[in-house]
């Protein structure tokens, strides 16, 4: 653009509403602006243009430039400068993340400069802003400070100054280091703030020992030290009511306060990872009055697991979630007599010490859910050996039901309702069934299932199996050689695509066996079908032959046969040989 910008300058050619786009070279244009009369309306400046001539030719020319829109990351020191020397205005413009505010922020405290509405973006470097406010009369309405700001020169300020500071938001990883100091020197008044996570409130604890500082509704986020509150609140009267102490907090002051004051801590939830070998400790030794707590998973259970066997403490509503070492409530419980209703043991438990103590003793357990992946090891043996009454359980994927299996064999043991999901090992139940007379209602056999042992004791025993679904990919081998073999009937089976069904019609060929409502579907390999319905006088009604299924054999079989196909839909491109032959 350099021959049109020189033009522009000698000439008074004008260009309106042109769009200079970015990363454009604006050096020429820019210094034919201030050596001339020429008129730029509407132009829009877009983001990395290099603005440094257009911000000289404002300071010595009367450019006006309206309704400008200054793209994040520009360079704006140029036009920051021109601003402290200068009269311009700028409305409403948009200073986005990132910028470099130090000229701006100098010239607001040696100006009249007013900038209203304006959105200072994250991770702005707010120290030289932060300063000019203790030593002018600046006001700053309405300002967002987002978080990881520096607050050091902000905070350092408002104690030395009437600075108001109305519903600002600070956000997590603040520090507060000098905030807090000077809450406790000062007539500082803080309301409706929200302190975020992993805020290190240790100064701000400590002012409230030694001050009068009113702290209402505050949410104290997780992974907060706690330690100097819960000190202040054993020597003082302090009150915190509806306080929630998230996850990871260290509550060994809290919990040795209660032991030795009159505290009273009511609807506290005590998260994930609580450490609370002190609260237990004290449970014990105390009438303390613990309602409605809810201990997550992970929490060592030790100690409060022994001081329920040695005290009257109760413990209702307790969900004890996954991967608690459960060694000792279980030892427990079989040498007391403490109650445990609605329990939900979670996954992954160990549940050794639990089963043992079943086998052993009276213990009741109603609703209780076994996930997956638990070891079922302990529990099948006591089954089999006790009188214990297990209903409603679901088995979920993947479990080593080797010892259940074994001892359905053995036992009287029954289950009702069962869902055995896929992919589990079927082998011995299968076997079970064949010299047992266990009942099993409902069943659904997942895909992948290996059937071969089930299919094998069907056509060896009476076994009835009904409702049962062969999902996909279901090796039918077994299956299909003992229909032709037994007098096993099969309703309303639906064979999936890709099955192999090369077993399935061998043996409709050879014996009588009723195939009614059966949807073969694409690509399955109907060479043995076609091949069977030219020499038997199968009769296949209303089956729908889809797309790229070989045809060649059925069109072959038609040609010399009298077999009757009706509703059958031949797809397009399909070799009509057989009728060739029948025409000839």
């Amino acid at each position: 653009m350099n021959v049109e910008l020189e033009c522009r300058a000698s000439s008074t050619f004008e260009n309106k509403h042109t769009t200079l786009y970015a990363n454009a070279e604006l050096n020429v244009e820019l210094e034919c602006r201030a050596s001339s009369t020429f008129e730029n309306k509407h132009t829009t400046l877009y983001a990395n243009a290099e603005l440094n001539v257009e911000l000289e030719c404002r300071v010595s020319s009367s450019f006006k430039n309206y309704c400008t829109a200054l793209y994040p990351n520009v360079e704006l020191n140029v036009g920051l400068e021109c601003r402290a020397s200068s009269s311009f205005k700028n409305y409403c413009t948009t200073l986005s993340p990132n910028v470099e505010l130090n000229v701006e922020l100098e010239c607001r405290a040696s100006s009249s400069f007013k900038n209203y509405c304006t959105k200072l973006s994250s991770n702005v470097e707010l120290n030289v802003e932060l300063e000019c406010r203790a030593s002018s009369s600046f006001k700053n309405y309405c300002t967002t400070l987002s978080p990881n700001v520096e607050l050091n020169v902000e905070l350092e300020c408002r104690a030395s100054s009437s600075f108001k500071n109305c519903c600002t938001k600070l956000s997590p990883n603040v520090e507060l280091n000098v905030e807090l100091e000077c809450r406790a020197i000062s007539s500082f008044k803080n309301y409706c703030t929200t302190l975020y996570p992993n805020v290190e409130l240790n100064v701000e604890l400590e002012c409230r020992t030694s001050s009068s500082f009113k702290k209402n509704c505050s949410t104290l986020s997780p992974n907060v030290e706690i330690n100097v509150e819960l000190e202040c609140r054993a020597s003082s009267t302090f009150e915190n009511k509806h306080t929630t102490l998230y996850a990871n907090a260290k509550l060994n002051v809290e919990l040795e306060c209660r032991a030795s004051s009159t505290f009273e801590n009511k609807h506290t939830t005590l998260f994930a990872n609580a450490e609370l070998n002190v609260e237990l400790e004290c449970r014990a030794s105390s009438t303390f009055k613990n309602y409605c707590t809810t201990l997550y998973p992970n929490v060592t259970l030790n100690v409060e697991l022994e001081c329920r066997t040695s005290s009257t403490f109760k413990n209702k509503h307790t969900t004890l979630f996954a991967n608690a070492e459960l060694n000792v409530e279980l030892k427990c419980r079989a040498s007391s007599t403490f109650k445990k209703k609605c329990t939900t043991l979670s996954p992954n438990v160990e549940l050794n010490v639990e089963l043992e103590c079943r086998a052993s003793a009276s213990f009741k357990n109603y609703c209780t859910t076994l996930y997956p992946n638990v070891e079922l090891n302990v529990e099948l043996e006591c089954r089999a050996s006790s009188s214990f009454k297990n209903y409603c359980t679901t088995l979920y994927p993947n479990v080593e039901l080797n010892v259940e299996l074994e001892c359905r064999a053995s036992s009287s043991f029954k289950n009702y309702c069962t869902t055995l999901s896929l992919n589990v090992e079927l082998n011995i139940e299968l076997e079970c069934r064949v010299s047992a007379s266990f009942k099993k209602y409902c069943t659904t056999f997942s895909p992948n299932v290996e059937l071969n042992v089930e299919l094998e004791c069907r056509a060896s025993s009476t076994f009835e199996n009904k409702h049962t679904t062969l999902f996909a990919n279901a090796e039918l081998n077994v299956e299909l050689e003992c229909r032709a073999s037994s007098t096993f009937k099969k309703f309303c089976t639906t064979l999936y695509p890709n099955v192999e069904l090369n077993v399935e019609l061998e043996c409709r060929a050879s014996s009588t066996f009723e195939n009614k409502h059966t949807t073969l579907y694409a690509n399955a390999e109907l060479n043995v079908e076609l091949e069977c319905r030219a020499s038997s006088t199968f009769e296949n009604k209303h089956t729908t032959l889809f797309a790229n299924a070989e045809l060649n054999v059925e069109l072959e079989c038609r040609a010399s046969s009298t077999f009757g196909t009706l509703n059958v839909e031949l797809m397009s491109n399909v070799e009509r040989r057989a009728n060739f032959k029948l025409a000839s």
